[in-house]
């Protein structure tokens, strides 16, 4: 049986393999945004998207973080944010929870009208890239063959900001070590995803 004592060394462990989580999560981060500059993939906020609420316990503790990517190139034209540029918008969604239990990184390549943005994603939009994959009133959603499919509802273009189509993979958080792993498992995966 378990003493009082002991009980709180397992919460302090815990918090404590949270913090060193959370340190690796941004190694990893910075890692990604170096390797894909090589690659020449763009970050289009410095920082990583997440859900957070102070309602709402599941929401104290962060385990979905988003980073989201353009290749350089061509502006895109949009006059409210000069920084867009043609082109798809890639997804990378590390979960520490994952569908079936286990930490995965989905990668997405989503399709827009990119002239309906006003402006670029704060880090509280974080739904508007986790949720193509998950709500069905929003969104037609197939999954076959380790591919997720994803096409707006046309009622819900605009609210989506021109999110026409995703299509995205998820591979085990674990295949991701260093520089090699980032640029062959997320990168080049990203760049071999299908056409939708």
């Amino acid at each position: 049986m378990y003493t009082i004592n002991e009980r709180g060394e397992n919460i302090s462990r815990a918090v404590e393999v949270l913090r060193t989580t959370y340190k690796n999560l941004t190694l990893l981060m910075g890692e990604m945004d170096m390797v894909g500059k090589e690659l020449g993939f763009v970050p289009l906020v410095p920082k990583f998207l997440r859900w957070k609420s102070d309602s709402y316990e599941e929401g104290w503790l962060l385990s979905d973080f988003i980073k989201i990517y353009q290749l350089d190139g061509a502006s895109a034209g949009n006059d409210h944010v000069s920084d867009l540029k043609e082109g798809p918008v890639f997804v990378v969604e590390i979960d520490l929870e994952g569908q079936e239990g286990y930490p995965e990184i989905a990668l997405s390549r989503f399709q827009y009208d990119l002239s309906l943005w006003e402006r670029v994603p704060a880090v509280s939009d974080h739904w508007l890239f986790q949720n193509p994959y998950r709500l069905e009133n929003h969104f037609e959603i197939t999954y076959n063959d380790g591919i997720w499919r994803s096409k707006t509802r046309e009622k819900s273009i605009k609210k989506y900001w021109g999110l026409q189509q995703a299509i995205g993979k998820s591979i085990p958080l674990i295949t991701v070590s260093d520089a090699e792993t980032i640029k062959t498992n997320i990168f080049q995966e990203l760049l071999d995803l299908p056409e939708a």
